[in-house]
């Protein structure tokens, strides 16, 4: 279900693949300090190993079971558990339980995390992310990887790669009318189209 806020935007964001996200305290609420998300997982829905170069991310287990591993640390977190990710520290987390596991999430400072959010539900509500929840078209992934640098930093793209060839397939996705989704209903508004090849 899809929760409008009062500029229109949606306050709920949902993806095919099991995650829910109510928007509790966006960057335009907080001026720009945080990012606070209800996160709901179903069961076995992980998201990849990744960092946020400028921003630590806060985790508070309300219902469920979280597995989180940071760096070489692997552990799981119950109902009334917290604890901080700091910027650029890899990590990924996933529900370890066989119910539903919700959680907040915490981006600090919200950078541009949410627009981050948006395009990725807009690309997979277009049929653009893969069974894994990444984005299908090398030439999209490369337009978000650069458009959310700050953001979003996945751990399996090597560091040559993401420093040189991910700002030349940008400009190559560009040429190509490639880009980073366009959510209407973001609070943003849109970056950019994306098309089918």
């Amino acid at each position: 279900m899809e929760t409008p806020d009062h500029d229109g935007a949606e306050r709920t964001l949902e993806t095919s693949f099991g995650e829910r996200f109510a928007l509790q305290d966006t960057a335009a609420d907080t001026d720009g300090k945080l990012l606070r998300i209800e996160t709901t997982l179903d069961p076995g829905v992980k998201r990849p190993l990744h960092s946020h170069p400028d921003q630590r991310e806060r985790f508070v287990v309300h219902e469920g079971t979280l597995g989180l591993a940071v760096e070489d640390e692997e552990f799981v977190l119950e109902p009334g558990e917290e604890t901080t990710v700091a910027a650029g520290t890899p990590h990924t987390f996933w529900n370890a339980g066989d119910g539903e596991l919700r959680m907040t999430t915490e981006h600090r400072p919200a950078l541009r995390f949410e627009e981050f959010l948006r395009a990725m539900v807009a690309l997979d509500r277009e049929g653009g992310l893969d069974a894994e929840g990444m984005p299908a078209n090398p030439l999209v992934g490369a337009a978000l990887l650069h458009e959310f640098r700050r953001e979003m930093r996945p751990a399996d793209v090597p560091t040559p790669v993401r420093r040189v060839a991910v700002p030349v397939l940008a400009a190559v996705a560009s040429l190509f009318g490639y880009g980073v989704p366009d959510d209407s209903r973001s609070a943003a508004g849109s970056v950019a189209s994306t098309r089918s090849p």
